[in-house]
């Protein structure tokens, strides 16, 4: 038996003056992290801030800055805006590079680099999708009618051929780079579909919608390989696979993040953290190398939990009375029984010191 303990390793509170956190992302090498908020500001950090870049003269943005992202090669973050325009800073000092005003005539709800970093994806509530060069943000290719509601979601394969978009109008749509459709999936979900990703291999797309549903798509068709209905008891804000593509990880408007097996989208054992936050978490991510999970929420809180692997080995380190008291917990777990967060807090602590 292999357990998967989540435990909160580092957190920023007030990380944007107690605005809600509405996205973040770690970079390509994992050191750093990238943070989204409603209060128009930016800022990376890892255990500190090491650099932010606020509203002075509306410079960063003049409304809610929905969706930012680091480029692959981790020299440059793009951020959307509820202000309609998309800008490309350079990470040191957050200085502005480039900048696309009026890049959708209502707000930008998602943002995202190509694997190569040559070019953008944006996703609006004009129901309008358009690809813009990474350089300048000269637009591409566009897509005025890609979906018939606000476009929530849009996320690049990893060869970057093609792209998938999710939106309030039920439908998820997967188009080549040019904004050709390839395939869509009429009525995906009962509700919006908040946020929508590949798989590291590209053949499958995981969807995150308002009916607590999370379900995973063959990327061709997009025909349902599995899904998991009532994931959560509200909202599912986010969704994002493993880097090994094992595993997805939710985070929802009931404050629980949780982690799931890819094959048949079984909670992974002990991998279920409720409370994480008080209040919706908007976003989760994996971090490069699988250890990690960021998450930011509206209680304008950041942080970071580790993934602990916890075997029948880690089990046997235990004395006599601390295996059976963790047996116990594993055996209640398994038939839904609830324990505090605090006592798998003091569990998670006790692996990682034994080690």
């Amino acid at each position: 038996m292999i357990a998967t303990l989540i435990k909160c390793v580092t957190e920023k509170t007030s990380a944007h003056s107690g605005a809600s956190i509405d996205w973040v992302a770690f970079s390509q090498d994992g050191t750093k992290l990238v943070s989204g908020s409603d209060d128009t500001r930016g800022k990376y950090n890892a255990l500190g801030l090491l650099s932010e870049k606020t509203n002075v003269h509306s410079v960063i943005h003049s409304a809610d800055l929905s969706s930012v992202a680091f480029s692959p090669d981790g020299t440059k973050i793009v951020s959307g805006s509820a202000d309609r325009t998309i800008r490309i800073w350079d990470l040191d000092a957050l200085g502005l590079l480039s900048e696309k005003t009026n890049a959708h005539g209502y707000s930008i709800r998602s943002v995202v680099f190509s694997p190569d970093g040559t070019k953008i994806v944006s996703g609006s509530s004009d129901g309008t999708i358009r690809v813009w060069d990474s350089d300048a943000l000269g637009l591409l290719s566009e897509k005025t009618d890609a979906h018939s509601a606000r476009v929530m979601s849009v996320a690049f394969s990893p060869d970057g051929t093609k792209i998938v978009s999710g939106s309030a109008d039920k439908t998820i749509k997967v188009w080549d780079s040019a904004l050709e459709l390839i395939s869509e999936k009429m009525n995906a979900h009962s509700t919006y579909i908040f946020s929508v990703a590949f798989s590291p291999d590209g053949t499958k797309i995981v969807s995150g919608s308002g009916d607590r549903t999370i379900k995973v798509w063959d990327s061709d068709a997009p025909g349902l390989l599995s899904e998991k209905p009532n994931a959560h008891s509200l909202y599912i804000h986010s969704v994002a696979f493993s880097p090994d593509g094992t595993k997805i990880v939710s985070g929802s408007a009931d404050k629980t993040i949780k982690v799931w097996n890819l094959d048949a989208l079984e909670l992974v054992l002990m991998s279920k953290k409720s409370k994480a936050h008080k209040s919706t978490v908007n976003s989760v991510a994996f971090s490069p190398d699988g250890t990690k999970i960021v998450s930011g929420s509206n209680d304008g809180t950041i942080k970071v939990w580790e993934m602990v692997e916890w075997s029948r080995k880690d089990h046997l380190m235990f004395n006599i009375a601390t295996q059976r008291f963790v047996l116990r917990l594993l055996w209640l777990n398994k038939y839904s029984m609830k324990f505090p967060d605090d006592v798998l807090d003091l569990l998670v602590r006790a692996c990682l010191q034994s080690r």
